[in-house]
């Protein structure tokens, strides 16, 4: 009822003040057709903050024209089979209104042979966007999956009941899996300078392919989210709801344990090449040991200090503060990184000791696009590490994490990790290489926790001091992925695929290796994280 009227208090505000705006629908990383026109000197343009607001792009770069960048498009009317490889499947244009209609779909196999196992991928859906007036943008898309995956994957779905980054699974025939999933918002821009969404699905931050503040790397949640943009500054306010997925229905309460967060964001852009951003995320119970919670007023507030908040409330909540820095070194050149701190006290830090509660990481990269001036030539080469426990709490409904999944890098807390990613495209065919090495300290699953499960309580931790990363079931992984695209429909980066994917992962328990062949016929709008 509280969020609800919150709600109903924003959206009757806001209506006299609105105009429509849209976000730009293309999340994925290898079929981005915006970043390589926005990582330059002198474009003031926040790229930490996904999804792009395409007003903002347009100020850069015509949006429409990029898409069929270096694509020979098919001469003639817009008949049916030009809008199959060219166009919006629907499109519906009138003086005030814009919508538009595109299919999604993933249809593939593969074959992995250390197991011979055969695996499969059936995923039908749509996606609509427009908007309706100067008042109302929105964006919708649903889709339904039936797929078997590679034995690492699958050991994955089993074991956290959830298909990674895409929500809750059930049983499909002979050991396959059967999920769906829905996006969706509704975007208004607020006078000049200020932007209101109320939706459902994933929010990013973050120059790197894998984000230690925010990533789109568990499932879809609810969220609130305001943006302002004015001179070189943007500011972030997210308001979301998490959940957990275990509950005590003994209680006869079938639902999950409900958590809130609110995310407060600075970005700023310093000269023309500088970008430093300023994180703090709290995340709260709606009930705890004490009884029913629900919203706290006290975090909805944009731009107030949490931690004094936080601390003035009794210092019951989770709290992670993060910088995001970037630099355009050249033209085509941009280096970034990130530090996280959940926990920070000098004296611990410097005592040498290893406190459990140091709780940070920090991630270095760089990436470069034409790459020696060979045209979409793309290199991107990455460092992360985090500390045991960070992210977690002393109890798991106050964790950084949603859906069985952190809500930062997927990996949880605990390692370290090194990618390369090569892209080439040519007109329309693409390739791809991608090579993680990663290393982490598992749980032996004995009740102790050793700081990679950021779900877990950090109460379970084996003790206070000599902690380090690696700690606990030391594990190996070497992951390699290559393969080859044929871009059909740049509207929505419908493409044909092949490729091969290599996995080592080793630890005193086990070894196992994954040799997987694949081809698909697909649309890549969104990320979907299988490489860990």
């Amino acid at each position: 009822m509280q969020i609800r009227f919150i709600l109903g208090l924003i959206f009757l505000f806001s209506c006299g003040l609105l105009f429509s705006q849209e976000y730009s629908q293309y999340e994925s990383f290898d079929y981005s057709p915006y970043s390589r026109y926005l990582y330059k000197p002198g474009t003031n343009f926040h790229t930490s903050v996904r999804n792009y607001r395409m007003d903002e792009i347009d100020r850069i770069v015509n949006a429409d024209s990029v898409l069929y960048d270096g694509l020979k498009i098919p001469a003639g009317n817009l008949n049916f089979w030009r809008r199959i490889v060219h166009d919006d499947l629907f499109r519906w244009k009138s003086d005030d209104i814009k919508i538009l209609i595109n299919p999604l779909f993933n249809f593939g196999g593969g074959h992995e042979t250390n197991e011979g196992k055969r695996t499969y991928i059936n995923t039908r859906g749509i996606f609509v966007k427009g908007n309706i007036g100067k008042f109302f943008s929105f964006y919708t898309d649903f889709v339904e999956n039936q797929a078997t995956f590679p034995n690492y994957v699958d050991e994955f779905a089993n074991t956290y009941n959830i298909v990674p980054g895409q929500g809750k699974r059930k049983d499909y025939g002979d050991g396959g899996h059967d999920y769906a999933q829905a996006t969706g918002y509704v975007s208004f821009n607020m006078a000049k300078y200020f932007n209101l969404q109320l939706g459902y699905g994933k929010n990013y931050i973050g120059d790197g392919y894998r984000s230690l503040i925010m990533s789109d790397v568990a499932s879809n949640y609810p969220y609130l989210k305001f943006t302002s943009t004015f001179w070189k500054v943007k500011y972030m306010f997210l308001w979301n709801k998490m959940l957990n997925l275990e509950r005590d229905e003994s209680l006869g309460d079938t639902r999950y344990p409900v958590k809130y967060s609110t995310n407060h964001y600075f970005d700023w852009n310093i000269g023309k090449r500088f970008s430093m951003g300023f994180f703090v995320n709290v995340v709260w119970a709606q009930q705890d040991t004490v009884g029913y919670r629900g919203v706290d007023f006290s975090y909805l507030i944009p731009g107030v200090f949490v931690r004094p908040v936080e601390y003035a409330n009794g210092s019951p909540d989770n709290v992670t503060m993060a910088l995001n820095l970037k630099y355009i070194v050249a033209k085509q050149l941009a280096v970034y990184g990130q530090f996280v701190m959940g926990e920070f006290k000098a004296d611990e830090v410097f005592s040498g000791e290893k406190w459990w509660a140091n709780k940070h990481g920090f991630q270095i990269g760089a990436k470069t696009f034409d790459l020696f001036n060979v045209k979409n030539l793309d290199i991107q080469a990455e460092y992360n590490q985090v500390r045991p426990y960070t992210y977690s709490h002393y109890t798991s409904i106050y964790a950084y994490g949603h859906y069985n999944q952190p809500m930062a890098h997927l990996l949880g807390a605990n390692f370290r990790e090194g990618i390369f990613i090569a892209r080439y495209r040519y007109h329309r065919l693409m390739f791809r290489a991608q090579m993680v090495k990663s290393m982490y300290g598992d749980d032996y699953g004995d009740g102790v926790s050793w700081g990679k499960n950021v779900l877990m309580p950090n109460t379970l931790r084996p003790s206070d001091y000599g902690i380090y990363i690696g700690q606990g079931l030391k594990t190996d992984v070497v992951y390699g992925d290559i393969s080859a695209s044929f871009l059909i429909n740049p509207r929505n980066m419908w493409n044909i695929v092949a490729g091969v994917q290599l996995r080592n992962h080793k630890n005193e328990k086990q070894t196992q290796n994954t040799n997987y062949f694949y081809f698909g016929v697909r649309t890549s709008l969104k990320n979907l994280y299988y490489d860990f």
